[in-house]
């Protein structure tokens, strides 16, 4: 079972890639007050990353175990 689940996650990050790769033109970004132009391709990936740091951080603060060492 444990194979399977790390098949999965390497397709899934192979198709993030792929998707990623295939979209790297400039894109204008606006956040608040700011406004920036990057690549689509790091526009992609880092929010990839934060809803895998906010994903950790919800499990870790959920976790039936993390009330009892509070």
């Amino acid at each position: 079972m444990r194979h399977i689940k790390l098949w999965i996650i390497a397709g899934l990050i192979a198709l993030l890639a792929l998707f990623a790769f295939q979209n790297m033109s400039q894109v204008e970004l606006t956040v608040l007050f700011w406004s920036f132009q990057t690549s689509r391709i790091v526009v992609i990936g880092s929010s990839f990353l934060l809803g895998g740091v906010v994903g950790w951080l919800l499990k870790a603060f959920w976790h039936p175990g993390a009330r009892a060492r509070r």
